[in-house]
C-alpha cells in the first residue's frame, strides 16, 4: 500500500480537486474536443455509522473519499488513476487518515489485435465479485473471505484475450498479494478462464501461484479460484465466489455467496452468507472456521454517470448516484476471537451499521 503522510496527501487531493474544477470550467466553455481529449474526473464519498454489540460501542465516520481520473489518448490507449483517502483503525489509539494510490492503470489495445488488451500498473485482483470500492459492492461490509482468503490488489502486467464473444482468457505477472513493491525477488503469476454461457451468466475459474513471504522465494503459495454472476431476472442478481489456497503444508478455503433483489424503483435487499475455513491458522492467525450472514436493505436515488462506477459487473444494474444501505451482520467462529463481552473473548458478534455512498 502506497501510504502518504495525511498532510501531503490532502494537498494532492485538493490540488486534483482544483484541477477538476478547472476542467469543469473548461468543459463549460467552447472547447474543441477534436484537438484536446477530455479528462473525465469522478469519484465517491462514503459515510458510515455502526454499533458493535460485544463492545457496546457506536461510532460515526466520514470513512472514505476517492477521486478518479480517466484520460483516453486514443481508441487504443487510456490512463485510469484513483487516489483514495480512508480511515485506518490501529490496534491501539485513535484512527489515522491514510491516502493510497488505489488504482493506476495504463491500458493498451494493439491497433491490429483488437481482441487483446494489455494493462500495466496497480489494479484490482481479477478474481471474485467483491471489490474494495464500496459503490461496486451490494453489501456495505466485505466478507472474511475477501479479507483473508484471496488477494485484493496486484501491481504488474495483465493481459486479456477474447477468443470469441463467449470465451476470454486472462494472464498476469505481478508483485505478490497486495504488494506495491515486491517483498522478494520472485513474481506471482496467474491465469483465468472466463465463460459466458448466456447473456445473463458469467462463470470464471483461475489459478494464482508464486512466492508471497518476505525476503524468500521458497514459500510458494497456490490459490484456486472460481466465481459466477447470474442475473436470471432483471430485478435479481446472484453472485458467488470460492477460493482454496495452500502454502507449505497449510490450507484454507473461503466460499461466499449473495443475492440482491430490486424490490422497487428505489429500494432493494441484499443477503450474503459465507464460510471461511482456516484449519491451520495460515490466514487469520488462529485455527478456526469463520461464518457470517449479512442482511442489507437499500434505499437509492438516481443512476450514476457513465464510467468505472456505473454498473455491477456482468449485469445491467446501474449503480445509484446516492444510496443509504443499513445492514445487520452476524459473525461466528469456532474459536473465541471476537471483541470482549463481560471481560472475555467470545465466539460470535453482531454488528449493526448504516452506510451512505455518494457518487460524483
Amino acid at each position: 500500500m502506497s501510504i502518504w503522510k495525511p498532510t501531503t496527501g490532502l494537498v494532492v487531493l485538493l490540488a486534483l480537486l482544483g484541477g477538476a474544477g478547472r476542467l469543469g470550467a473548461a468543459q463549460g466553455s467552447n472547447v474543441d474536443l477534436e484537438e484536446k481529449t477530455p479528462v473525465v474526473v469522478s469519484g465517491f464519498a462514503v459515510g458510515l455509522g455502526s454499533y458493535d454489540r460485544n463492545l457496546a460501542q457506536s461510532t460515526a465516520l466520514g470513512s472514505k473519499l476517492a477521486l478518479s481520473i480517466f484520460r483516453p489518448w486514443s481508441d487504443q490507449l487510456y490512463l485510469f488513476g484513483q487516489l483514495t483517502t480512508h480511515l485506518e483503525q490501529p490496534d491501539s489509539g485513535p484512527p489515522t487518515t491514510a491516502i493510497e494510490i488505489d488504482n493506476l492503470i495504463i491500458n493498451w489495445t494493439p491497433a491490429h489485435m483488437t481482441a487483446l488488451t494489455l494493462s500495466f500498473g496497480r489494479f484490482d485482483a481479477p478474481i471474485g465479485f467483491e471489490r474494495d470500492d464500496e459503490p461496486l459492492n451490494l453489501v456495505p461490509t466485505t466478507s472474511f473471505t475477501f479479507a483473508n482468503a484471496r488477494p485484493v490488489k496486484f501491481t504488474g502486467l495483465m493481459a486479456r484475450y477474447t477468443l470469441n464473444p463467449r470465451i476470454s482468457v486472462l494472464g498476469l505477472v505481478a508483485n505478490g498479494w497486495d504488494q506495491v513493491a515486491d517483498n522478494n525477488s520472485g513474481k506471482t503469476g496467474g491465469f483465468k478462464l472466463q465463460v459466458f454461457p448466456s447473456a445473463r451468466l458469467a462463470v470464471a475459474a483461475g489459478v494464482l501461484y508464486g512466492p508471497e513471504e518476505d525476503s524468500t522465494n521458497g514459500a510458494q503459495r497456490t490459490l484456486l479460484s472460481g466465481d459466477a454472476t447470474w442475473q436470471p431476472r432483471r430485478r435479481l442478481i446472484v453472485q458467488a465466489e470460492a477460493h482454496h489456497g495452500s502454502q507449505q503444508g497449510t490450507t484454507w478455503t473461503g466460499v461466499v455467496g449473495q443475492a440482491f433483489w430490486r424490490a422497487g424503483r428505489s429500494t432493494g435487499l441484499t443477503i450474503r452468507g459465507e464460510i471461511m475455513d482456516d484449519p491451520d491458522g495460515a490466514r487469520t492467525g488462529t485455527a478456526q472456521k469463520l461464518s457470517s450472514v449479512t442482511i442489507s436493505p437499500w434505499y437509492f436515488y438516481r443512476e450514476a454517470q457513465e464510467g468505472v462506477f456505473s454498473n455491477v459487473e456482468f449485469t445491467n444494474f446501474r449503480l445509484p448516484a446516492f444510496s443509504i444501505r443499513p445492514a445487520v451482520r452476524i459473525d461466528h467462529s469456532t474459536q473465541p476471537v471476537f471483541g470482549k463481552k463481560n471481560g472475555s473473548l467470545v465466539r460470535s458478534n453482531v454488528t449493526a451499521l448504516v452506510e451512505l455512498v455518494y457518487l460524483f
